[in-house]
């Protein structure tokens, strides 16, 4: 199997992970385990299924760890797969290889079975994560053809790990607001690594170059992929600060007027889901723009799903309100979210993968090369 078959596997099933993941909050199963990596002090692997398979929160929660853990096996397959493809000399300093490896030894240790860590140890770990992340990442911007892909895998692998980490620290302190929220946005930023791996894998932009956007055009993709970024980001603290319960109307914030009374706004609550509420409408309006701008470009079809995606979008919101968090209804706001945000990032990502800049850098290697 070559990375670029197993990566769209990743890509799939990772889709499956996040609204697993959206699941379990709209069940309200984080807590299910108070422990972490542990499940009631059970090796994760070796949890009997009598134990959680048909108990309702255990199942949510310990099959999010599982489904999880598999998302990360396949994720180190694909890094393995992308080193193997590099030639020798494009791959990064074996260095790499050894922290790489150090890493996965250290996640494989705590999913066996790792009851205790050490003061300090998780949040030590994710500092080092986030900045390996961010250090390939860039490393990857910086390259090109193979030795970008596997950049990307590298952040990928950080990624997850990370991903892990933030997960066993939201249950080990109680499902604190802010970690959920960004243990929710780091999901898409691991989506968004293994898209980007999916789409130079499959196409080599570098070397199959398409007509040139618009800049206007190239701006207002980009400015949507960031608008819907933000959304999500204010989503998801919808979500985990119990704010979306604030008001039971829509599109009135109550049967009187259209925003919150003076005395509401001294509430955080209030403020957030009256944000996410306003929000969603400058989205909409930016994605329609977007479709007008692409309308007669190949991100046509594309700006037209997300335009259809948006009124759906706004519709189940309407619909968590007007039935109080109903399960289904709740996840699939978030699985829609999903979509739009992953389209986004598709369309920004053909945008910054072929730029100009991008045919510079490669223009440049190969002239290197053939020196």
């Amino acid at each position: 199997m070559s990375v670029r078959q197993l990566s769209v596997v990743l890509a799939i099933l990772t889709f499956g992970l996040i609204v697993w993941g959206a699941h379990v909050n709209t069940t309200q199963s984080g807590m299910a385990f108070p422990d972490w990596p542990t499940s009631n002090t059970n090796p994760m692997l070796t949890y009997a299924p009598s134990q959680w398979l048909w108990q309702g929160d255990k199942f949510w929660e310990h099959g999010h760890r599982l489904f999880a853990s598999l998302v990360g096996l396949i994720t180190v397959g694909v890094t393995i797969l992308a080193w193997r493809e590099t030639p020798r000399q494009e791959r990064p300093n074996g260095s790499i290889a050894g922290f790489s490896l150090l890493v996965l030894g250290t996640v494989v240790s705590a999913i066996i079975g790792l009851q205790s860590m050490p003061t300090g140890f998780m949040e030590s770990f994710m500092i080092a994560m986030a900045l390996t992340l961010v250090g390939f990442v860039v490393a990857a911007f910086r390259s090109t053809e193979q030795r970008r892909i596997l950049w990307l895998c590298l952040a990928a692998f950080a990624g997850v790990c990370l991903q892990g980490a933030f997960g066993g620290y939201t249950v080990r302190h109680q499902l604190p607001v802010w970690t959920s929220t960004v243990h929710g946005m780091l999901a898409e930023v691991f989506f968004t690594i293994v898209l980007a791996i999916v789409m130079l894998s499959r196409t080599r932009v570098a070397h199959q170059q398409q007509a040139p956007h618009s800049h206007a055009l190239q701006r207002v993709v980009v400015g949507t992929w960031l608008l819907i970024g933000i959304q999500f980001l204010l989503g998801a603290l919808t979500r985990h600060s119990e704010s979306w319960g604030v008001s039971s109307s829509w599109p009135m914030w109550d049967s009187t007027s259209f925003l919150p009374s003076a005395e509401l706004w001294q509430y955080p609550q209030v403020a957030i889901h009256f944000i996410h509420r306003t929000m969603a409408y400058v989205v909409g309006a930016v994605i329609l723009l977007q479709w007008w701008q692409a309308r007669q470009t190949s991100f046509g079809r594309l700006a037209l799903m997300q335009v259809v995606l948006v009124v759906i979008q706004v519709a189940l919101g309407a619909g968590i309100i007007f039935t109080a968090r109903e399960e289904v209804t709740t996840t699939a706001h978030v699985m829609v979210g999903v979509v739009l945000l992953a389209s986004s990032a598709w369309m920004g990502l053909r945008i910054v993968f072929n730029s100009p800049t991008s045919d510079a850098a490669h223009a440049s290697a190969l002239a290197g090369v053939r020196s």
